[in-house]
């Protein structure tokens, strides 16, 4: 799969959960949501569109 068609929204890792009113996307990558995945790794990841644990499967353990 191309870089540019990787989105949150195809993401095996992403769901939708509810805050308060609205709905919200999250993601259930174990790496992702680690003390060890800083700000700044966030942003480089916002600028390609998708994070660095992007998958189109969930790969068990």
């Amino acid at each position: 799969m191309r870089e540019d068609e990787k989105s949150c929204n195809i993401c095996a890792h992403s769901y939708m959960a509810r805050e308060g009113l609205r709905l919200r996307q999250k993601c259930r990558s174990p790496e992702y949501n680690s003390p060890d995945y800083t700000f700044g790794m966030f942003m480089e990841d916002r600028e390609r569109g998708h994070c660095r644990f992007w998958s189109s499967e969930i790969r068990g353990g």
